[in-house]
Order: structure tokens, then C-alpha cells, then sequence
């Protein structure tokens, strides 16, 4: 039976192979919110009708060994830079489609190198765009593109307040 520890892990989103194998993950926490939608009613009351999930964020502490720190952190570093996709797996959980979005460490004698890796996820869903108009009336008016307006005569560039004024 494998430990714990080891059903913990960051893998390349693509092929699925785990990165950071000599890096020490000290634990996990997944912050998993939603925002509910809610609404006065006449009479002072509140309603709920819809909920909003947040993209899931991920700290991962960890730390790195004096044998290889180095390259770790560059590997670290490199997926940072480049905006690499990484899937998370925990011991309850797998969340694809993570990205690091900050990973700050800290450098001491006594404990070496630790990072705190930030993910949070990379949700690229395209917003739903019907050309399709709701009612009928409305349908002369699609995909006409772009229109240029038409140059005003003198006759009709006299101010109404110029005749009062004048």
C-alpha cells in the first residue's frame, strides 16, 4: 500500500508526468468557494437564485533538498514564467488546468529552501454569443458590420439656441 504521501503530487497537464520529485511537499490547501446570488424582495427579504463558483486556488508549501535546489527551482521557475498548465492530485481530489501564479520562498541555513507555491485555475470557457436575435423584428439588424454615418448639412448644424439667441 503506498503512503499517504505519495498520493500527493504536481504532474504535467499534458503527458501526466509528476514534476518536482525531489521537492518535499509539506501539505495541501484547496480553497473551493462559490458566491450565491441574492436579491431584495418587496417586503425586505432576501432570495437566492443562482450561484457563481470561483476558480479554485491551491497553496502548496514545500521544500527543497540541498542536493538538487537548483534545479528544482528553475524547473519551478520555468513553468511559472511560461505559464505551464500542472494538475494537482491530493489525496481526495484531482484539479486539472492549474496554474502558478505566484511562488514566493524564503532561503535560511538551517532548513534550506522553501517555496510557497500558489496555483490557482485556469478556466478558459468562451462566453456563449447567439447572432441569432430574440425576436424576429430585430433580425434586419444583424451582421451588418460596421456602418459609416452620413455628414450633416449646414441647415441642420444651427443650434436651437442659436435662433434664441441671436
Amino acid at each position: 500500500m503506498a503512503r499517504s504521501e505519495e498520493l500527493i503530487g504536481i504532474f504535467n497537464n499534458d503527458n501526466f508526468e509528476q514534476l518536482f520529485n525531489n521537492a518535499s511537499i509539506m501539505s495541501v490547501s484547496v480553497e473551493d468557494s462559490s458566491q450565491v446570488m441574492s436579491h431584495p424582495l418587496e417586503d425586505g427579504s432576501k432570495t437566492s437564485d443562482h450561484q457563481v463558483f470561483d476558480l479554485i486556488r491551491i497553496q502548496i508549501p514545500i521544500i527543497l533538498s540541498s542536493t538538487d535546489f537548483v534545479s528544482v527551482y528553475q524547473s519551478i521557475d520555468k513553468g511559472y514564467k511560461n505559464s505551464t498548465l500542472y494538475t494537482i492530485q491530493t489525496k481526495v481530489s484531482v484539479y486539472k488546468n492549474m496554474i502558478i501564479d505566484s511562488k514566493p520562498h524564503q532561503e535560511t541555513v538551517e532548513s534550506g529552501i522553501r517555496l510557497a507555491l500558489s496555483f490557482t485555475q485556469f478556466d478558459t470557457k468562451k462566453a456563449n454569443v447567439s447572432i441569432n436575435p430574440k425576436y424576429a423584428s430585430d433580425s434586419n439588424t444583424s451582421n451588418r458590420g460596421v456602418q459609416n454615418g452620413t455628414s450633416v448639412s449646414d441647415e441642420k448644424r444651427t443650434s436651437i439656441l442659436g435662433g434664441l439667441v441671436s
